[in-house]
């Protein structure tokens, strides 16, 4: 039957345009189909295929890993492979990118040509019978056809949106050795444990940096002039009060003077120059050095190793890292800190953290940076400055992280940089760096006093008690060490002071004729400390004064030696010397 007169639609039709809109809408709606189900499809195979998981490639890295030595050739087939198989990702990567983009505009595209069809449709003729459900039935079927398309588009996209963009962090084969240079054994994984840190020299005053050599086997008498149990000595280019560092096979050290700033290792047997890496501008990096004091120098922290790598700090408040083969693995600027004396306080790691004691007047703050990527950790802010260096000591409530200041003793969880403890007993500007045994911590400066601070647990509380306070010969630069017995302190004058370390009595006094910069070093019963005019002074660990022996360097020293297995290296003011049997 004719639809009445009142009930007609009418249509503004347009056949040209409703054949172009038309014809859009059904390309870009095609477009849409496709680029979702490629899109959902590369998510799925993301998905069942990890980055990077090539056979081939790994393979390769474990014939490295169980290698004895860097094979050159090896090495570079890793890097070739490695090459390929981040461009092949990066590349999907970027059709991913491209492709979310194009889904997005394809279905922009196909909504508004879709609607101008609908309103360009051409008039359609007039019928005499409609089935009763007719335009219900279109209408229903046009919005399926629309909310399935949208669904589908939204699911593309979230599988875009979710299929993993960032490539999975892998360790870089060793360098190849240059010609002439030695391989070295590639370096486990593994992060260090306490335990391998005993067995080498890893920061200022050795492991933990409390002065105690894990090796008891140092020679005591030696001739630099006549050669006797000289090993080799090797000219430093630039230089450094800092002192060496030992790790493996390699002897690290940094120097620096107004307008450079280098790292150097050497060979621990033959004393050859490795490598030497001068420091980039950091963002950051002031233009002119830092206002140092003669006696400090442009390069007085000491470094530190830890496993495949080595930190390093300059005054002017660059912290560098590299690997064990020179190659820069991070660097910043921390801001130059402001202080009277120069930046001096050493690095020290432990686990997969660096920590830096940066005490700048306005914001004195203990970071902690992650080993590997130079990322801050955690920050603990503090309230006074020093110039001493943190120290990690196994106390019986567990490892901490001990530091001074002008008029504190502050311990750190070395994980989390919670504050533990806090005694203050000190006073004046603060050098010396703290001591340690068998619980009990030793601090001392000039002008202050020395105190002994029993560390224990109760519970789950960290306890701390001032034992005794020793108030006559003190230190200012050298730090102190202790022994099961004793604790014992050196000075600027060329004193060396006995103390009982149950009581603080003043077992014995035995001045020299030069002070002491270097701080001194407990090998096994015996104690060594360089003086200012380059003369090593070796005396028992003793409640009498007994000497041992004193040998003269021929040479100023400033810096601290390093103990290992049968070695001392030792720096004068501008060599590495290594003592030991040939």
């Amino acid at each position: 039957m004719p639809i009445p007169e009142a009930k007609q639609k009418t249509f503004a039709g347009n056949p040209d345009a409703w054949t172009l809109a038309a014809t859009v809408a059904v390309v870009s709606g095609l477009f849409v189909l496709i680029v979702s189900v490629l899109l959902i499809a590369n998510y799925l195979q993301m998905q069942s295929v990890a980055p990077l998981d090539n056979p081939g490639l790994i393979a390769l890295r474990k014939q490295l890993n169980t290698s004895p030595d860097a094979d050159p050739k090896l090495v570079e087939d890793i890097r070739a492979m490695d090459l390929l198989a981040r461009k092949a990702f990066f590349t999907n990567q970027a059709q991913l990118a491209m492709g979310a983009k194009l889904l997005l505009a394809g279905v922009v595209v196909f909504v508004i040509s879709f609607k101008l069809a609908a309103r360009w449709r051409p008039v359609l003729p007039r019928i005499e019978y409609v089935a009763t459900n007719y335009w219900e039935m279109a209408a229903q079927a046009k919005s399926y056809l629309i909310t399935g398309g949208m669904v589908l588009a939204v699911f593309a996209l979230g599988a875009a949106w979710l299929t993993p963009v960032g490539i999975p962090a892998t360790e870089a084969p060793p360098a190849a050795p240059a010609p002439g240079e030695a391989p070295t054994a590639p370096v486990a994984d593994a992060e260090p444990t306490w335990d391998d840190l005993q067995l080498q020299w890893p920061a200022f005053r050795g492991p933990g940096n409390y002065g105690v050599a894990h090796f008891t086997t140092a020679p005591t008498q030696w001739d630099v002039a006549a050669g006797q149990n000289i090993r080799w000595k090797t000219e430093v280019p630039l230089p450094g009060n800092n002192s060496p560092v030992v790790w493996g096979n390699r002897v690290f050290l940094c120097g620096a003077t107004q307008d450079a700033r280098e790292v150097y290792a050497f060979d621990t047997e033959t004393g050859a120059l490795l490598w030497k890496k001068a420091l980039e501008k950091f963002p950051g990096t002031p233009d002119k050095s830092a206002k140092i004091e003669d006696e400090t120098g442009y390069a007085p922290p000491t470094m530190a190793a830890l496993g495949k790598r080595v930190f390093a700090m300059f005054p002017n408040g660059d912290l560098a890292c590299f690997d064990a083969d020179g190659n820069p693995q991070w660097g910043k600027n921390l801001g130059v800190p402001d202080n009277h004396y120069g930046h001096a306080s050493s690095l020290i790691a432990l686990g997969s953290l660096v920590y830096v004691q940066f005490d700048d007047r306005a914001t004195p703050r203990l970071t902690a940076f992650d080993a590997a990527t130079g990322k801050e950790a955690w920050v603990a802010k503090r309230t006074k400055i020093s110039w001493g260096s943190p120290s990690c000591i196994p106390t019986p409530a567990g490892l901490q992280l001990v530091l001074v200041s002008e008029k504190d003793v502050d311990a750190y969880e070395p994980k989390t940089g919670a504050a533990l403890w806090k005694v203050t007993c000190l006073d004046g500007e603060v050098a010396p760096s703290p001591a340690y045994a068998d619980g009990i911590v030793f601090v001392a400066n000039e002008y202050a006093k020395a105190s002994a601070i029993q560390v224990s647990k109760d519970g789950t509380a960290v306890k701390t008690e001032v034992k005794w306070i020793y108030e006559d010969i003190l230190p200012d630069v050298s730090s102190p060490v202790a022994s099961a017995a004793h604790f014992y302190i050196a000075t600027s004058r060329g004193e060396v002071v006995c103390l009982d370390r149950q009581t603080g009595k003043s077992l014995w006094t035995h001045e020299y004729d030069e002070g002491f910069s270097a701080s001194m070093v407990l090998v096994g019963d015996r104690i060594y400390l360089p003086d200012k005019k380059g003369i090593v002074h070796i005396f028992k660990d003793a409640a009498q004064f007994e000497s041992i022996g004193d040998v003269d360097m021929g040479a100023p020293v400033y810096a601290t030696p390093a103990f290992l297995d049968n070695r001392i290296y030792l720096r004068t003011d501008k060599m590495l010397v290594s003592i030991g049997t040939k």
